[in-house]
């Protein structure tokens, strides 16, 4: 049974890193992932003969589909759309609740597994530069067996690596976690879940992802730690204007970081028409302007769960002229969580993930690493409401769960000796 326990916590965890593995029948995309959590489920119902979800879990989804369903007759929402997410919020929920649960609900060691994957998730990356550099083509570009992988992008002479991931944003978001283990450790000159050694490598692999989103990530990490661990103004200070000039030398060096800061300027101050920009602020801007118009047409409940392509169609054409457009992007997952909440949740959804993420906040405490676990999953929120919608992807609702539980964790006498 343990062992059957140990084999399902490296598969489940694993998905957060599969998300490139998909696919698509033409009206349907098959995740990897699916055979984990399907499999994980049928042995935990024939095992256990019954089944558990978390009661504050389904209060949520509850007030949430209801609120959608009424979108549905108000024409809003979809019947399709909603029941897409509603079947795919039942089902992330309860393994990840299960999971959770078979553990004790011991938070350090579900992270210290989601670590260790990391780490072989960013070997892989190094071993792609590497590859690329001395030119084996099949050692960088996974094309051949991984099915949703984009073209391999240069940057500097160097590959943007992507690991086994779909491209280097989505890479470097999933590892970010891993990421603020590494920078503290750097910082710190601790050994915090991982060693010196493998945080550099971390580090070394997402700076290779020449990525904005990963490297503001990277700035909220350096903030999050001089917030809870330093003391001293000489640090802090020292700290902030390294930070200064980090920022400064990624804006004036790399070309493609600037092109997106620059085009997403000029088209919120006006400059530049959004036909003009480069696919990536095209899809934030789109995204964030039709967002705003079906917020100010639901601001209290949003349109409903799953709706966003819904409202992208209905107010596309009021954003830029559908003629104009390269290629519609993000369609789906709103090319970012806070657009998506506001959307499709309205005032209650985005009021209501705020409200969790301050109220199970764990700040630095004296009992054990939670309030590494909690800014390590901080820093992956952040970015995923600046530019990953998807509910699921990247093992999301995993994280919500281990986040939750790292705050209740320093009340739990049951988990107090974690390892």
């Amino acid at each position: 049974m343990l062992q059957l326990i140990e084999l399902f916590n490296y598969l489940l965890i694993s998905n957060i890193f599969t998300g490139a593995f998909v696919f698509n029948n033409g009206s349907f995309d098959f995740y990897i992932s699916y055979i984990f959590m399907i499999g994980f489920i049928l042995a935990y119902i024939f095992i256990n003969k019954k089944i558990f979800i978390s009661r504050s879990f389904i209060y949520i989804f509850a007030a949430a589909f209801l609120i959608s369903f009424l979108n549905i007759l108000l024409g809003n929402n979809s019947i399709s759309l909603l029941f897409k997410t509603a079947i795919a919020f039942i089902l992330n929920g309860m393994v990840y609740y299960l999971l959770i649960k078979l553990n004790n609900y011991n938070v350090e060691k579900l992270f210290r597994i989601y670590l260790r994957l990391a780490y072989i998730i960013a070997l892989i990356a190094i071993f792609q530069e590497i590859c690329f550099l001395v030119g084996f083509k099949y050692g960088y570009d996974f094309r051949y067996f991984i099915p949703r992988m984009v073209s391999p992008q240069i940057q500097l002479g160097m590959l943007r690596v992507t690991s086994i991931l779909q491209e280097p944003t989505h890479f470097g978001t999933a590892v970010m976690p891993a990421l603020f283990v590494s920078i503290l450790n750097l910082l710190s000159r601790k050994n915090n879940f991982i060693s010196k050694q493998a945080s550099f490598l971390i580090i070394i692999s997402t700076l290779l992802t020449f990525s904005l989103l990963v490297y503001v990530g990277i700035i909220f990490a350096v903030i999050l730690i001089m917030l809870n661990y330093y003391r001293s103004k000489t640090k802090i200070i020292a700290t902030t204007m390294l930070l200064i000039a980090l920022t400064w030398v990624m804006y004036r060096y790399i070309p493609v970081i600037r092109l997106k800061v620059n085009d997403t300027i000029m088209v919120m101050t006006g400059k530049q028409p959004l036909e003009k920009v480069n696919l990536t602020t095209f899809a934030f801007c789109s995204n964030g302007i039709v967002a705003g118009k079906s917020f100010r047409h639901n601001p209290l409940f949003g349109s409903g769960l799953g709706s966003h392509p819904k409202s992208y169609d209905r107010y596309i054409s009021e954003v830029i002229d559908p003629q104009k457009i390269i290629m519609v992007l993000n369609k789906k997952d709103a090319s970012g969580l806070f657009f998506r909440l506001i959307s499709e949740t309205g005032l209650f959804g985005i009021v209501l993930f705020f409200y969790f993420i301050f109220k199970f906040y764990v700040s630095k405490d004296k009992d054990g690493h939670f309030w590494i676990v909690s800014n390590s999953i901080l820093c992956l929120f952040i970015l995923n409401l600046l530019r990953q919608g998807n509910y699921f992807y990247g093992g999301f609702i995993f994280f919500i769960f281990l986040y939750y539980y790292a705050s209740k964790n320093l009340q739990l006498p049951k988990v107090s000796n974690l390892n």
